[in-house]
């Protein structure tokens, strides 16, 4: 897991290929922001589909009004 500190590209740092400047780079710091939204979404999926499924509550349809949209940033 990349940690992001508040001095993270200051001065060209950690915005260079393979490392080169200083860890993590941008490309792992992307490529955790993207795993970390994958989760998020898989998140808000799982809620909303119980949400249906249970007869207790009302008869709003969540997943259809509250699941967001298919992720566009993915790990690669």
């Amino acid at each position: 897991m990349a940690s992001i500190t508040t001095q993270f590209g200051t001065g060209g740092a950690n915005l260079a290929p393979q490392d080169a400047q200083g860890a993590p780079s941008l490309a792992t710091a992307l490529r955790d922001i993207a795993a970390d939204l994958a989760v998020l979404h898989a998140a808000i999926v799982g809620i909303t589909a119980k949400l249906d499924a249970d007869a207790g509550v009302t008869d709003t349809d969540y997943a259809s009004t509250l699941d967001p949209i298919a992720l566009v940033t993915v790990q690669g």
